[in-house]
């Protein structure tokens, strides 16, 4: 038997298990953007990882920088944090620096910050709750039904699965990308709302071990295979 079905299997489960990584050190010049003659960097994002929790009713992003946060920033503008979303239901836009996009999920590092909610189409916004920052952790957690349309109307069951999701970190004209900052990212299910360690492969996607053991059960079928066929070849 070829390997290449092993391969597969293999590379299928491991996108569900690993959050989307940045390589640090990347902060550099937002395009798009004046340049600035302040040597102001913006913080350094390292990893990302975007779930839907309490039974499908809210996004979750987990961040982590390559350095500790220090909120309120009194530096200066202070830095601004966005995940962006794209919707496949509401037009996608263009704006400013950012592309192919609907909504906004921003934190910006001022004293008393909330999380504001930009349906940027429909130039509506929202306000809830701030991320919380411990260290080099940011978590922002929203409700579903403030960023798509809910099928009942109850809060129950907005679309999530559908979003696509990106991060653009930025201070004064220093910008981290995730990836090339466009939303493309999926958002993970998870079966319940408690934190995790964002560097947790596991812990990533839970709902997702029983694949795992479907993988562990196809790599021993694999080799089972593989020995009766070279035991056929040389009896």
């Amino acid at each position: 038997m070829s390997r290449a079905p092993l391969a597969a299997a293999i590379l299928l489960v491991a996108p569900l298990l690993l959050a989307a990584a940045d390589p640090p050190g990347d902060v550099g010049p937002c395009s798009r953007v004046p340049a600035r003659d302040e040597a102001t960097a913006a913080p350094d994002l390292v990893q990302a990882r975007g779930e839907i929790v309490e039974l499908g009713t809210s996004i979750r992003f987990t961040l982590r920088f390559a350095e500790p946060l220090v909120v309120p920033d009194r530096d200066g503008r202070p830095f601004r944090i966005d995940v962006v979303l794209l919707d496949p239901d509401v037009p996608a836009v263009d704006a400013g620096l950012y592309r192919d996009l609907n909504r906004i999920l921003r934190y910006d590092a001022v004293p008393d910050a909330v999380t504001t909610t930009l349906l940027v189409p429909e130039a509506g916004q929202s306000r809830f709750l701030p991320p919380t920052i411990d260290g080099e952790t940011f978590v922002l957690q929203v409700p579903g039904r403030t960023v798509v349309a809910d099928e009942d109307e109850t809060g129950t069951s907005p679309g999530l699965v559908q979003l696509r999701w990106g991060v653009v970190v930025r201070d004064e004209g220093s910008c981290d990308l995730l990836g090339n900052g466009r939303p493309t990212e999926p958002l993970v299910e998870r079966d319940d709302a408690s934190p995790v360690p964002i560097d947790d492969p596991v812990a990533v996607a839970p709902d997702r071990r029983p694949l795992l053991v479907g993988l562990g059960a196809l790599v021993a079928v694999v080799g089972v295979s593989m020995l009766r066929r070279r035991a056929r070849k040389h009896p």
